[in-house]
């Protein structure tokens, strides 16, 4: 199948952008949305505009945001956006430092969006984007998720309807496959741990790791990577999917050897094989493997997204939503990838309300694929993420299964929010 598509890929290289399909699906632009305006002089899509994309136009304007409130436990941080009529919607900062996501979501995003129309949820990204030319990305983006996820959720709440329905899709549940974020669990160990979920979940595919985050070549334990690849293989059976993660790893040199164990061993991709920012090292890699190739959970920036698209350093995209900005930004991405027959795959590490932002996202795409979701019952983080709302997510039959209800689909536990430390910026 790689080969196929890597021959349609060199066909079109050649060629103009194909037409694109609106992002809004129909019936979902008001009267007076704003279609792009590629076609006259001066089109700028540095922001991750495809051709034809069409804004957003959710709910009627006449709504602004009257408040943003912050609540923080580490590593967690929730956001409520409260509309001018009191309707509110929820939405999550992207984990880890969320102190730091908290300051700037209040100290600059905050101070861009008050006031403005809620309607306008394209112009809000971008605007948030534009105001930080001085210091972009990273803890921006992580900020500028939790507003656009919270107002995703308020529009849901005002039309009483699920996101993955604004999106154009359906309520269901959706393929997902076990993430595993252990390096410290011996091979024999990990592959008996997976064996046990198929058997007791259903879940049909499987993510194990690889290397040692931006370890530069070196091994969680010697001899650890090169024997997980068989012995979890070997555990779970042919029929199971298995895709390995690196992290950053490696160099080309030892990417290329170990991807070719992994294709000998019949897995299915290899996930961000080199320093994520060394394009060329990946495109090395993908251009040397059959396996498919993944990545970009830490991208960001548009303009990057498009490099390494346009010199396909990967088979397959994997937008975070709380990293990349948020679902409108992430939507963006997938729409790029589109575009150019790429796959797409967000990433979801933790089963925080990321996990349940993705879900919505992925049952709205036409290719998807499966949802992450991660298998660390006990640590610390899911104990925490799963005393933030209920529905407590979980897999049947190896399926994800989605709350229900307007926006997200999830309730508050108030609890949670009486022991975080509590912020509010408003008009």
């Amino acid at each position: 199948m790689k080969i196929n598509r890597r021959q349609y890929l060199k066909q079109l290289a050649g060629c103009a952008a194909l037409p694109f399909i609106g992002s809004v699906p129909t019936g979902f632009l008001s009267a007076g949305a704003k279609a792009d305006q590629s076609a006259e002089p001066g089109a700028y899509h540095y922001l991750g505009r495809t051709s034809g994309y069409r804004d957003w136009a959710i709910v009627p304007p006449g709504l602004s945001i009257k408040s943003i409130e912050t609540f923080r436990r580490e590593p967690f941080a929730l956001v409520r956006i409260t509309a001018s009529d009191g309707r509110q919607g929820w939405g999550q900062i992207a984990p880890y430092y969320a102190r730091l996501s908290v300051d700037m979501l209040h100290g600059l995003v905050a101070r861009t969006v008050m006031g403005l129309d809620i309607s306008e949820i394209d112009l809000i990204n971008d605007d948030v984007i534009n105001a930080s030319m001085k210091f972009p990305w990273s803890f921006v983006c992580r900020a500028l998720a939790g507003v656009d996820t919270a107002l995703w959720d308020l529009y849901g709440q005002i039309t009483e309807k699920p996101v993955s329905e604004l999106l154009g899709g359906l309520v269901r549940p959706l393929p997902a496959y076990g993430s595993s974020m252990r390096r410290d669990i011996t091979p024999q160990d990990e592959a008996a741990r997976m064996t046990r979920l198929r058997d007791e979940l259903g879940v049909k595919a499987f993510k194990i790791r690889l290397g040692t985050p931006t370890g530069q070549n070196k091994d969680a334990a010697p001899g650890r990577s090169e024997a997980i690849i068989p012995a979890v293989r070997k555990a779970v059976g042919p029929d199971i999917k298995l895709f390995a993660d690196a992290n950053s790893c490696y160099t080309p040199d030892v990417a290329i050897p170990l991807g070719r164990r992994l294709e000998d061993w019949g897995f299915s991709a290899f996930e961000e094989p080199c320093p994520y920012w060394e394009l060329e090292w990946t495109q090395e890699v993908q251009r040397a493997l059959k396996i498919d190739i993944q990545g970009g959970e830490q991208c960001n920036d548009m303009a990057q997204w498009r490099r390494m698209m346009n010199m396909r350093a990967v088979d397959i995209v994997q937008p975070d939503i709380c990293y990349v900005g948020g679902l409108t930004r992430a939507w963006r991405v997938a729409k790029m990838a589109e575009e150019i027959g790429l796959g797409i795959k967000p990433h979801a590490a933790n089963v925080s309300l990321v996990t349940v932002f993705t879900m919505h996202m992925v049952a709205a795409l036409p290719k998807g694929g499966e949802v992450e979701f991660s298998i660390e019952d006990d640590s610390p983080i899911t104990q925490l993420a799963r005393a933030m709302f209920d529905p407590v997510l979980k897999i049947e039959g190896g399926m994800a299964v989605m709350p229900e209800g307007p926006g997200w689909g999830v309730r508050i536990d108030t609890k949670w929010l009486e022991s975080a430390e509590h912020k509010t910026s408003s008009v």
